[in-house]
């Protein structure tokens, strides 16, 4: 009994030393997902992280976005960041022009992403982060109220919209909220679809082009028909300004909906989750916003988040490896499911259910879609036109021209200090 015994501790503290002998790398990855209330499913991936790569130990570094702001600097100037680092494109422009991050256009991975999507992974030539997500915006719909109205189809153009809105006001449906208040978040998002879509299927370079100043806003076209497309709606009393600009986003306005105050609210693809949660409203779905220059419906992408190589990480190779294994369709699912976004991976599985969301994935999967433009268009330009849509919503008798000049102003201000 007594050899029986001594053969199973034995045999336990071998087991030990063996596994203490794989586990020779501790890699830190600093996240601003992975726990908290966006635990999005990491507890599974890092636990098949380290089955796949047994010497590799993950210590997730859980903080804020907000908090990475500071805290990421710091240790750049220090030079002890983390291995791996969760980015965005704000990020990515700042820590990337700064040749803080890894350059990582050799990757195998980069082949695995949809091809529209690669220029977006860095600056210029180089490669800085591994999309894992394509988030975005689009219009949630209350479908009981649509139905009690008599609607029977979702409006995807401007004349259908207005048309939808006199149906809504009949029954005394207040038809669509714009909630502006706290940072003219809804206005600009809604204005910027039908700013951005120059047809059905929107040319993708038109970010650049305004940021260039190939492209001038006040001689654009779609740029001038989504300020007069503003007035339309006002005139078909879709919205009310006033209404609209005082209501807060983040709370008020969800509640709005979810309350069946508002057939239609402008909202990113991360709420599906908490209003299938709280079963209200009892039936919605989510489609594209409305086009005012082609026939059919168009999403707005959010770019997410990623993965990114600080230039000087102490262990390179093991934070590639971890890149490798996120961008995977079987591995980046898990997070994409729990955190409701679309896949970037060509061919990939995506997270968006299809119940709710089958317009919207319709519309982005032919590619009748525009980019929302973090970090694509100056700091001072991206402030101005938040504030100016939101006083052009209140007062439509502007001369948006006026406007546009100054936009144009401003790049032209940033070109010149680039």
């Amino acid at each position: 009994m007594k050899m029986k015994k001594v053969a199973a501790f034995t045999a336990i503290a071998l087991s030990t030393m063996a596994s203490a002998a794989i586990a020779q790398t501790e890699l830190e990855v600093a996240s601003w997902k992975g726990a908290g209330t966006e635990v999005a499913n990491f507890p599974a991936i890092i636990e098949r992280f380290e089955q796949a790569h047994p010497d590799i130990k993950v210590k997730l570094n859980y903080m804020a976005r907000n908090d990475m702001v500071t805290t990421i600097p710091a240790r750049f100037q220090a030079g002890t960041p983390p291995d791996v680092l969760m980015v965005d494109r704000e990020f990515v422009t700042h820590w990337g022009g700064n040749g803080q991050l890894m350059d990582l256009s050799g990757e195998e991975f980069i082949s695995r992403i949809q091809p529209a999507l690669r220029p977006h992974l860095g600056l210029g030539d180089n490669t800085y982060y591994a999309m894992l997500q394509i988030s975005g915006m689009g219009v949630y719909v209350n479908d009981d109220l649509m139905k009690q109205a008599g609607i029977t189809a979702y409006p995807e153009t401007l004349s259908e919209f207005t048309a939808t809105c006199g149906k809504l006001r009949e029954q005394g449906t207040l038809p669509l909220l714009l909630a502006g208040n706290n940072g003219n978040w809804t206005p600009y998002v809604f204005f910027l679809a039908l700013a951005l879509a120059d047809g059905d299927v929107p040319s993708q370079d038109r970010l650049a082009k305004f940021n260039s100043g190939e492209l001038k806003f006040v001689d654009d076209a779609a740029v001038k028909g989504a300020f007069e497309a503003f007035r339309t709606l006002i005139d078909a009393k879709c919205f009310d300004p006033k209404i609209s600009a005082g209501t807060d986003p983040w709370s008020v306005g969800l509640t709005t909906f979810q309350s069946g105050r508002v057939a239609m609210l402008p909202q990113g693809l991360w709420n599906i989750t908490p209003f299938a949660k709280d079963a209200l409203p009892e039936n919605f779905s989510l489609h594209p916003f409305p086009s005012a220059n082609g026939t059919q419906g168009i999403t707005m992408d959010y770019l997410g988040p990623g993965w990114a190589i600080p230039a000087a990480a102490k262990d390179k190779e093991a934070a590639k490896k971890w890149i490798d294994f996120w961008i995977q369709d079987e591995n980046l699912k898990l997070f994409l499911e729990a955190d409701t976004a679309l896949t970037t991976l060509e061919g990939g599985t995506s997270g968006l259910p299809m119940d709710i969301a089958s317009n919207y994935v319709e519309s982005r999967n032919e590619n009748r879609y525009v980019t929302f433009p973090v970090g694509a268009l100056p700091i001072d330009l991206t402030d101005d036109m938040m504030n100016a849509v939101t006083s052009f919503m209140l007062d439509p008798s502007q001369d948006y021209n006026k406007i546009l000049q100054r936009w144009d102003s401003i790049v032209e201000k940033d070109i010149a200090r680039r």
